[in-house]
């Protein structure tokens, strides 16, 4: 069962790569400016999963709620 958008998720997670994996940990650890894009970028990494589970999640509870309806006019 797909709980996530997985092309979406992919596109993202690609984004963060790019982005955020080109620099090292001494990059990182001496930079502020680059330890902010990496939150900015691990929170937007956040925010979007957070949203696509959610929308996924919203949409299979409605599936399973018109099958049980289908199912109860078919046994009235």
């Amino acid at each position: 069962m797909n709980f996530v958008n997985d092309e979406e998720m992919n596109q993202q997670l690609e984004g963060v790569r790019k982005e955020l994996l080109t620099k090292t940990a001494e990059e990182y650890r001496d930079s502020t400016k680059a330890r902010n894009q990496l939150v900015t970028g691990l929170s937007q990494l956040r925010d979007t999963a957070k949203r696509l589970a959610t929308q996924e999640v919203t949409e299979l509870v409605q599936r399973f709620g018109e099958m049980g309806r289908r199912k109860f006019h078919l046994a009235a």
